[in-house]
């Protein structure tokens, strides 16, 4: 897995262009191909996803 996000798409890990579209809610790189796919739907789920692992509130 490559992790020059400013590079590659988030979704199919491809080389993009410096100035390529951005997917609003996690402002990552995507693709002209992956771009409105449900593919980039489901690796921005995956990435909100992992974001909140491990951490727990602490006004309980």
């Amino acid at each position: 897995m490559n992790n020059d996000f400013s590079t590659t798409c988030f979704v199919c890990e491809e080389p993009v262009a410096k100035d390529c579209l951005r997917n609003p809610s996690i402002n990552l790189p995507v693709c002209e191909k992956c771009r409105g796919t449900e593919n980039e739907q489901r690796a921005v789920n995956e990435l909100l996803e992992g974001m909140a692992d491990g951490f727990v509130c602490g006004c309980i």
